[in-house]
């Protein structure tokens, strides 16, 4: 979409050229809108909030652009807040994210909140992917109806398994009850817990926990679109969005299992602080800190720091 350049131009001299081509990058559909307000009412929030956002925290690389889009755009449909999800959409799109890669994102996210705000995205997507010509990105690269559960072994997956036997000693039983390919995913995925709720839904709702299995850890977590560390960084945003944490530790931990750092973690954390605030991002970080302390890797944040911006 085209812009003022005169605008441009001016707004650059009076707030930094890093900033406003990050705002520009973000929002190329509604950049005169998302500057025009702040710079008419408030110019001393303006740059701070410029400083802070767009040439700052946007600007560190801990995270790859792909990831940290991919992130917002899972928290921002999280949230409902459908005008900053356009933005990012967009923005991904705009030869940084494939549209299945998007659209599997906005899927996931549904285990998290729900049909109604993932249908609301979905046809907002759908509306964007049409507009740009790109349908036949996403005809072309749909995954098998039937999912990919008939390329799986199980005896591969046992040596995959994160949980001591000790601890799920009816494991056997629910492999025949249930199938083992939902209970097997989540052995691998969820160590921290997949044991413990198997058990406690076999007690009080068998039948749920048919459907719970056999939809999530049997279906979305093993369509094998995105890798399991993206997945579970993006799983790690929500939870920080909807605050979350007693879930959002369990993707944590989940997440430094892995193969994300830790600074990638936290980066999650603070990167979320511009769009929903400090409290439930601090929160995720007291959590990652505490997670890091009883497995003796607290260095992999004290050591790997960033330097400090130049004055």
């Amino acid at each position: 979409m085209a812009h003022d350049d005169d605008q441009i131009r001016a707004l650059k001299a009076k707030y930094g050229e890093q900033a406003i081509e990050q705002v520009l990058r973000m929002h190329p559909g509604d950049f005169s809108a998302v500057m025009s307000w702040r710079d008419e009412m408030d110019p001393q929030y303006t740059r701070l909030n410029l400083e802070f956002s767009y040439g700052g925290l946007m600007r560190r690389g801990v995270l790859d652009e792909r990831t940290r889009l991919l992130v917002l755009i899972a928290q921002c449909a999280a949230m409902g807040e459908m005008e900053y999800l356009e933005s990012a959409m967009r923005a991904a799109l705009n030869g940084i994210v494939t549209p299945r890669d998007l659209l599997e994102i906005l899927l996931q996210t549904s285990v998290y909140v729900g049909m109604p705000k993932i249908n609301r995205a979905a046809r907002l997507f759908h509306g964007i992917v049409t507009e740009l010509g790109r349908m036949s990105e996403l005809t072309a690269t749909q995954p098998p109806a039937e999912g990919r559960n008939a390329e799986r072994n199980l005896e591969a997956e046992r040596g995959t398994w994160r949980v001591a036997d000790e601890r799920f000693p009816t494991r056997e039983a629910m492999l025949k009850k249930y199938g083992w390919h939902g209970i097997s995913a989540g052995l691998r995925l969820q160590p921290t817990h997949h044991a413990e709720t198997v058990t406690r839904l076999d007690r009080v709702d068998q039948n749920f926990l048919k459907f719970w299995l056999d939809f999530i850890y049997a279906g979305l977590y093993v369509r094998g679109v995105l890798d399991d560390k993206t997945r579970l960084l993006c799983v790690v945003g929500v939870c920080i969005a909807l605050d979350e944490m007693a879930q959002g530790e369990n993707h944590v931990r989940a997440a430094l299992l892995f193969g994300a750092t830790a600074r990638e973690v936290q980066e999650v954390a603070v990167q979320s602080t511009q769009y929903w605030g400090m409290p439930r991002c601090m929160r995720a970080m007291v959590i990652l800190e505490r997670a890091l302390k009883e497995q003796g890797r607290e260095a992999e944040l004290t050591d790997t720091q960033l330097p400090l911006p130049l004055q």
